[in-house]
């Protein structure tokens, strides 16, 4: 039995070689390598993601700085900045060694001391570069080195270890013996598990959609092949058998297909530099997890095999195929709602759970877009069989399809998927979207530490030189430690802004509760020893419930080391003046953009899902061009003869667009129906939210699929004239 299995699946696979000619052959398994291939890639490139997501956390772990004291290590005072320029972060550690051994840093041979950084190659390139320009001010520094990969988690990343010699002065120092730590992350709210779910179905199911029509192309051909065999004496097990040969031939091309298109990314993606990825991923890092992966690499030929020997339960049952030739049997609709109807159950049974991890739910919204494709080939049959009449071009347009319009609906099915999916997932989006409070006026504050009053002085001047800040409010504060360990808050300014009757520099005004008193002795938060006393004669009380105390310039005098952080808010800055605000701000201090902030976590969800949105719509597009290019390939006889007999080839090209017109239409109904039942469900059923309607992106998405038909047409129509030439009518 098993040698009769192999001889079987063996003649399958000559006929896929060589069965209608060598050249047709292999222009049929190349087109259906191609689409297998490119389902490969998505599944390769999803099955890598725990790997890249890991590698990641476990490079950001190792640098993260630990607090505490080593035996034989030099602590180190260190600082985490996390800037940006233009739009991309910046990140890095402002240090200050106390001695020669200083702690190991993954990448980073020796840690810099003063007047010295060490950074990272895509950081060291943009100073370079003339895009770096305003850039350079901020690293005046001796560079004396660059981070290797251990210590990057990826090699776009705009990383650095800047030394400074004022670090311990600054109010977020901390002492550090070591870095390798655990990153504290959080965990994700309902809605965002809700994107994640939602969005990675939408991007695996029309995968093995896009492998089932792939492993389906020339049908016809196979059909007349498999009804030539039945002619000759084979029974129906062993047509099955062959049948499941030729489309385990043209899989397995697949897989070789998609592991060197596979490869061909995994090289391209360290160039990726779009702000999606955050610093880019290394080549290293998109490895298949091989638990996932291998299972669902094995599944591929199982589940082209199963599409073939299930595409044959009416067409080869008689000698030549007269079933096909004779009375269609009209398709039932019962067993194509099962999934959609299970996948409702599914949600409904888990209502109130709240966990979009839960299987059930993960399991609905499968069966639910799975549903998509299966309905279609019923309603793309009814539609087509109720459409007469019209121009030449339409009658042949709905003729094509009143004869197979299984061959159609398989076309467009990857599309409805993704579109289905899409609506769901931007309904959800839509929904986390209301539930997030409204952002308040956009704003810079920019924050400069200082150790004395000429800092201070330095700052505001160099801020109020740049060109339209001449007039900015520069607000000074400061945090005090009282000999009971209490703290209190201090803010100094001139007379002027305090605008207090009678005040002259030199005076103290203590307000609130717990203010320190005349005479004592206190300390600045980044000092241990006490480093001012507060002054006996000009200490004034007075009534208020805001700073402990209000200090006049004169009243600080020399004192050093104050721990004083000057504050101002830069309404409407362009992007330059943001730059020449954090180049005056320096290491010593930080500008944050208010009114402007998003979650990172969410963010990083949103931007991975666009990305990811995208790459399964392109894959889509690129299914449905090579299916079309194979109807074409297939009908070139047909065409040949229309050429002859007066059609003219735009009477063919405005047919072939009906043709991808009218199922496209239909899917999108069904899509959009799909789409937005499916965000009921979720949001209504799992999470206990109003359903977000987003009429907007519904229109552009939908705008995409008739886009979709659009582009292939315009892509195919070369190939139309070459096949609807009059030379395919001779015989090979």
């Amino acid at each position: 039995m098993i040698r009769r299995w192999a001889t079987d699946f063996g003649l399958g696979m000559r006929l896929a070689l060589g069965g209608g000619g060598v050249r047709t052959a292999w222009a049929r398994l190349a087109l259906t390598a191609v689409g297998v291939g490119l389902g490969v890639v998505v599944l390769l490139t999803a099955t890598s993601l725990p790997h890249m997501l890991g590698a990641r956390a476990d490079r950001s772990a190792g640098r993260a700085a630990v607090a505490g004291a080593v035996e034989g290590v030099d602590p180190v005072y260190a600082v985490v900045r996390n800037d940006e320029f233009r739009g991309s972060g910046l990140q890095g550690y402002l240090v200050q060694p106390t001695g020669p051994r200083t702690p190991a840093v993954p990448g980073v041979g020796r840690l810099p001391g003063p007047g010295e950084a060490v950074l990272s190659p895509a950081l060291a390139a943009l100073l370079q570069s003339p895009e770096g320009e305003l850039l350079r001010p901020r690293f005046a520094q001796r560079v004396i080195g660059t981070i290797g990969d251990a210590g990057l988690t990826g090699p776009n990343e705009l990383y650095f270890y800047v030394g400074s010699a004022t670090v311990a002065t600054q109010p977020e120092a901390v002492t550090v013996s070591g870095f390798g730590g655990s990153p504290v992350r959080r965990g994700l709210d309902p809605l965002e598990l809700l994107l994640v779910v939602v969005g990675a179905t939408t991007c695996l199911v029309p995968v093995f959609v896009f492998v089932v029509t792939s492993t389906r192309l020339a049908a016809a051909a196979r059909d007349r092949r498999l009804a030539a065999l039945r002619l000759v004496g084979a029974d129906r097990g062993q047509v099955r058998r062959i049948a499941a040969g030729e489309a385990l031939l043209g899989s397995f091309a697949g897989l070789v297909v998609g592991g060197a298109l596979f490869l061909l990314v995994r090289a391209l993606v360290p160039r990726i530099t779009v702000s999606a990825f955050r610093g880019g991923i290394f080549a290293a890092d998109v490895l298949p997890d091989w638990h996932l992966g291998v299972p669902a690499l094995l599944a591929l030929p199982l589940l082209a095999c199963a599409a073939a020997v299930f595409a044959l339960r009416r067409v080869v049952v008689e000698p030549l195929g007269v079933v096909r030739r004779g009375t269609r049997v009209r398709r039932k609709l019962w067993w194509r709602l099962l999934p959609a109807v299970a996948g409702g159950v599914l949600l409904a049974v888990r209502a109130g759970a709240g966990d979009a991890l839960d299987p059930a739910v993960i399991a609905g919204v499968v069966l639910v877009l799975t549903a998509v494709p299966l309905v279609l080939p019923w309603l793309v049959e009814r539609v087509a069989g109720a459409l007469h009449g019209g121009s030449p071009a339409w009658l042949l347009a709905v003729r094509r399809l009143q004869l197979d319009s299984a061959t159609a609906a398989r076309l467009v099915g990857g599309i409805a998927v993704v579109l289905a999916g899409s609506i769901a997932l931007q309904g959800v989006y839509a929904r986390a979207e209301s539930d997030r409070p409204p952002p308040g006026d956009v704003q810079v504050f920019a924050t400069a530490f200082a150790a004395n009053l000429a800092d201070v002085e330095a700052f505001t001047t160099a801020l109020h030189a740049l060109p339209g800040l001449g007039g900015v409010p520069v607000e000074t504060r400061g945090l005090v430690r009282t000999a009971a360990g209490e703290r209190k808050s201090v803010v100094v300014a001139p007379c002027a802004e305090l605008a207090i009757a009678g005040c002259r520099d030199g005076d103290v005004y203590a307000e609130g509760p717990g203010a320190p008193g005349p005479g004592e002795r206190v300390s600045f938060t980044t000092g241990g020893n006490p480093q001012w006393t507060v002054p006996v004669d000009r200490y004034h009380v007075r009534a208020g419930e805001g700073s402990a105390l209000l200090v006049t310039p004169g009243a600080l005098g020399t004192t050093t080391s104050a721990g004083l952080s000057s504050n101002a808010r830069i309404p409407d800055a362009g992007p330059d003046v943001v730059e020449r605000v954090r180049n005056v701000v320096g290491w010593n201090g930080a500008v944050a953009s208010l009114g402007t902030e998003r979650d990172g976590t969410y963010a990083l969800i949103t931007r991975v899902l666009s990305v990811g949105s995208v790459l399964v719509l392109l894959l889509a597009a690129g299914s449905l061009l090579i299916a079309a290019w194979e109807q074409l390939r297939e009908r070139r006889r047909s065409l040949a003869a229309l050429m002859a007999n007066g059609v003219g080839r735009g009477v063919l090209a405005r047919s072939l667009v009906w043709q991808l017109a009218i199922p496209v239409a239909v899917a999108v109904v069904v899509a959009v129906l799909a789409g937005l039942g499916l965000d009921w469900l979720l949001l209504t059923l799992v999470v206990h939210r109003p359903v977000a309607v987003d009429l907007a992106t519904i229109g552009v998405l939908t705008a995409t699929a008739a886009a979709s038909v659009l582009f292939v047409t315009a892509v195919t129509l070369p190939a139309l004239w070459r096949t609807a030439s009059l030379e395919q009518l001779r015989e090979e």
